[in-house]
């Protein structure tokens, strides 16, 4: 047999195996590899929505990890989580959260229309919450105020007003 022949299969098997490694190198450069020690950790945020008053309509929460749309605005939050409401304590829990900053919005929509009535003088005429449980005054408390950060699976209380 003629070495001469040989060369082509060899040349086009060593371009294979370049290949191959140029792209597990780049797999693993771009951050393609499925390693699950280098995957984010997540975490589970529970709430325990203290004192609501009615069996009526629904619980609902915004989870905010900025003060973008707070603490308002269900197309800018993080999560919208709407749960049935019955008199006492209703639980709700967020899973896969990455570590940060948050902070929770939480109204008891009695008439299901996704939003805090108010009554002639702006006052709020359904229960609502807030992490941290701050107290409002003539305006909604800031995001800064009702923020708690994330590191640990956790729970919180908040009393509905």
């Amino acid at each position: 047999m003629n070495p001469m022949n040989r060369l082509p299969r060899i040349s086009s098997a060593m371009g294979f195996l370049a290949m191959c490694i140029l792209l597990i190198s780049l797999s693993t450069a771009a951050g393609w590899s499925q390693n699950p020690a280098t995957s984010p950790k997540t975490f589970v945020l529970t709430i325990h929505v203290e004192n609501v008053n009615k069996d009526a309509g629904n619980v609902g929460m915004l989870v905010f990890n900025s003060s973008v749309g707070w603490p308002e605005s269900r197309f800018v939050a993080l999560k919208d989580i709407v749960v049935p409401a019955h008199p006492g304590t209703v639980t709700i829990t967020v899973p896969d959260l990455p570590p940060g900053d948050y902070a929770v919005a939480i109204l008891h929509d009695v008439n299901k229309n996704h939003k805090m009535d108010k009554n002639f003088f702006g006052m709020p005429k359904e229960q609502w919450g807030m992490s941290n449980n701050p107290h409002a005054t003539i305006k909604a408390p800031s995001f800064d105020t009702a923020k708690f950060s994330l590191s640990e699976n956790m729970e919180i209380h908040v009393r509905m007003q």
